[in-house]
């Protein structure tokens, strides 16, 4: 492979999902600008998040059936067109309405980029260490999580928060026409690796077999995928609402922006430190549910931290939020990424897959890596699924949540999210087995 070709291709995707978290979190952060001029309440800032979850959410499935149909080039170039247009016409809303509907479309886009973008970071990031690879992918959506919280505040009190939003736009657009640039098309082979071990041509199955309908509903109906998504429900429940709300809550106990920007910015930071951390730890032991473990217990009781009214407890339960989230991500979607799908592609292929020496290849776990390529069809089916899950899944908690801070206050509201991200990540993690996964 050209290394030069494949470091150019990293390089657009990390910096296209930069943007993407400049354009997941900015909104939530200059939110009392917006409530200021529309005249609402946080009630508005719940709707917005619960629409966003909603698009993202819904179309997860769709999006990766259709980069198995157009390839995840296409599909994540489409999503970061998309919902960096509909970012930049949010700044020209007229409507609280419209900034419920434009942020579904923003959800909508990112649901097409983020699936392909994982699987396209794992081909051309660093070869043999695919989880180090996406946790540096989510290392930059927390780096561009950052940008949209601390910088954006400032950026919308300068220009004010329309023209911010028009910026971030604008700049998702260039990164589309970058990933154009800088992404190969067509198909290629996983690791060079494949191609010298197996002797005759690599077996590539037809694309149109592998989309059958049955063979998507045993992705949707395997219980492994179902319970990381289950998994990944209490994670997005405990990155979602803290960094949704972080920013309204410390103004409410008197913080100024600058500071509430910096403390926002505290579990986005962690965790451009752990994703890549803990994802190249996980390379090495494949154990998630050793991991899922410890990442779940540690973010429940950070979640539940927030409820006490001390600046420095707060800022810790930030600190290991945004750690625990940030590998507990990463370790989910690569897990989903190799998760063998029994009759399709590892276990199916087998009896199709040439013969080395009249022998069949494998690696040091006796498995086809020419499987591996077959099934690198499903990888972004499986990785929309799972996500696709834990987005549909948190959908209705910052409706919830916001409802319960108007009720009773915050304090309520944090406990209450400590009890569903220990419930979620916690029950399903028995049921995970100890199966290998493919690398």
């Amino acid at each position: 492979m050209d290394m030069g070709s494949d470091a150019a291709a990293s390089s657009s995707l990390i910096i296209a999902r930069i943007v993407y978290g400049v354009n997941w979190f900015n909104v939530g952060a200059i939110f009392p600008l917006i409530a200021l001029e529309f005249n609402k309440d946080v009630s508005l800032l719940g709707s917005i998040t619960a629409a966003f979850f909603i698009g993202v959410g819904l179309f997860q499935i769709p999006a990766g059936i259709f980069a198995a149909k157009y390839g995840p080039r296409t599909s994540a170039i489409f999503g970061i067109a998309t919902s960096s247009t509909a970012a930049l016409l949010y700044g020209l809303a007229s409507e609280a309405s419209q900034l419920i509907w434009l942020r579904f479309i923003v959800g909508f886009g990112m649901a097409f980029f983020f699936s392909s973008a994982i699987i396209l970071i794992a081909r051309y990031g660093k070869r043999g260490f695919p989880g180090f690879s996406i946790g540096i992918m989510n290392s930059a959506h927390s780096m561009g999580g950052i940008i949209g919280i601390f910088a954006w505040i400032i950026i919308a009190q300068i220009l004010g928060w329309r023209t911010s939003l028009i910026l971030s736009g604008v700049l998702g657009l260039l990164t589309a026409l970058l990933m154009i640039i800088a992404v190969p098309k067509g198909e290629r082979e996983l690791t060079i690796e494949y191609t010298n071990r197996i002797q005759d041509k690599l077996y590539k199955p037809r694309r149109q077999e592998q989309l059958k309908t049955s063979n998507v509903l045993r992705i949707l109906s395997n219980r492994p995928l179902v319970y990381l998504g289950l998994i990944l429900i209490g994670i997005q429940a405990a990155w979602a609402l803290e960094l949704t709300f972080i920013v309204v809550y410390l103004r409410n106990l008197g913080f100024s922006a600058e500071i509430t920007g910096v403390i926002a910015s505290v579990p986005l930071i962690s965790a451009i430190v752990s994703a890549p951390l803990i994802g190249g730890f996980y390379d090495k032991i494949r154990d998630a549910r050793k991991v899922l473990l410890i990442c779940g217990i540690g973010m429940s009781m950070a979640i539940a931290g927030m409820s006490i009214n001390s600046l420095y407890i707060i800022i810790a339960c930030t600190i290991f939020t945004g750690f625990f989230s940030g590998g507990a991500f990463t370790v989910v979607y690569e897990k989903a990424r190799t998760l063998p799908i029994l009759d399709i592609a590892d276990y199916k292929n087998k009896a199709s897959a040439p013969k080395a020496n009249g022998k069949g290849v494998n690696n040091d776990n006796n498995h086809d890596p020419s499987a591996d390529y077959s099934s690198y069809y499903f990888d972004a089916i499986k990785v929309a699924w799972v996500n696709g899950l834990s987005l549909i899944g948190v959908l209705w908690m910052p409706i919830v949540f916001s409802s319960i801070v108007t009720q009773t206050g915050y304090e309520l509201a944090w406990i209450l999210s400590a009890v569903v991200t220990a419930l979620f990540v916690l029950t399903p993690i028995s049921k995970l087995s100890r199966q290998k996964t493919r690398r």
